[in-house]
């Protein structure tokens, strides 16, 4: 499967010096990228497609558009976000979730792009190596606590000299509610134009099956990590050949959820903020994220 992998716009930001030594290695790519075999990154790759197509790459990074009205003229300029940090933690580190924060930056085109994971190198999973590499984003660390606070200290202090809004993607986890709360860091943050954006993790999740074959386990713990899903309907190992009671599936789908994995053609039926079919599975959607969010915008007034 070929991918389109749009190119970007020179960024007047860059990292800090010291960032650039904790960058994954090349080798850890490919051993990953060998680790995970063809059937596993053929799944990966199928997330990304229909990432692009639900967020076809802008053709053109910046923009500039005049309008006249009666008593003035505005003249609007839009360009891609100097920078964006996506920070990680094994909540959100999962293909789907963690692709779906990516991909959106990558087809607006922000001219920099560096994803960021709490804890050790030894830690960071084949999986977000690989869609990484699949997807075309080569910069990829691993930092601590403190190092992470000193991170983006430096790209708050870089905001306030350049004046240029960065932004930032971060799990809302107590961990990283914890990490954003030190006073010092705090106070820079917020007299920074940096924007903090928190990625809220699904709570509630869903799994119905009409058969055994349905939703193999191993795809799912792949593409959506140790998401807690409440399971119902046929299950796998299974050899009954009656189909799930449909009163039963009545009730599992009334319950609210933030996401539900359904066979094709229940999906129509689903309740949950996102409802996924097996044939698309990897999917989600992080509420209020789009590509819009990663362009700024000026807009200038003059009397006509």
């Amino acid at each position: 499967m070929d991918l389109f992998i749009p190119s970007h716009e020179a960024s007047p930001w860059s990292s800090p010096a010291w960032f650039d030594p904790h960058l994954i290695a090349d080798t850890r790519f490919a051993r990953a990228y060998n680790a995970l075999g063809d059937q596993r990154r053929a799944l990966i790759k199928g997330v990304i497609a229909r990432h692009y197509a639900l967020n076809p790459p802008r053709l053109v990074a910046s923009s500039k558009s005049n309008d006249q009205f009666d008593l003035m003229e505005r003249t609007c300029s839009r360009e891609p976000v100097p920078f964006v940090l996506l920070l990680l933690d094994d909540s959100i580190d999962a293909p789907a979730f963690f692709l779906s924060a990516l991909m959106p930056a990558l087809c607006a085109r922000v001219g920099q792009v560096h994803v960021v994971r709490l804890g050790k190198r030894s830690s960071v999973p084949d999986a977000l190596l690989v869609s990484c590499e699949l997807s075309g984003q080569e910069r990829l660390a691993a930092l601590g606590p403190v190092l992470l606070q000193r991170l983006l200290l430096d790209c708050a202090s870089g905001c306030m000299e350049t004046g240029e809004s960065g932004l930032v993607l971060y799990p809302d986890t107590t961990e990283f509610r914890r990490l954003l709360a030190q006073k010092a860091l705090r106070e820079a943050l917020d007299a920074s134009c940096l924007r903090m954006i928190p990625l809220r993790f699904p709570r509630a999740a869903g799994l119905w099956r009409d058969t055994s074959l349905d939703f193999p386990v191993e795809d799912i713990e792949l593409l959506y990590g140790a998401l807690p899903l409440e399971a119902a309907g046929a299950m796998p190992g299974q050899r009954s050949r009656k189909a799930p009671d449909e009163d039963a599936w009545a009730a599992f789908n009334a319950v609210p959820r933030d996401l539900l994995l359904t066979p094709a053609a229940r999906a129509g039926q689903g309740r949950a903020a996102v409802t996924v079919s097996g044939d698309c599975l990897g999917l989600w959607r992080w509420s209020g994220l789009h590509p819009d969010l990663f362009i700024q915008e000026r807009q200038i007034f003059v009397s006509s």
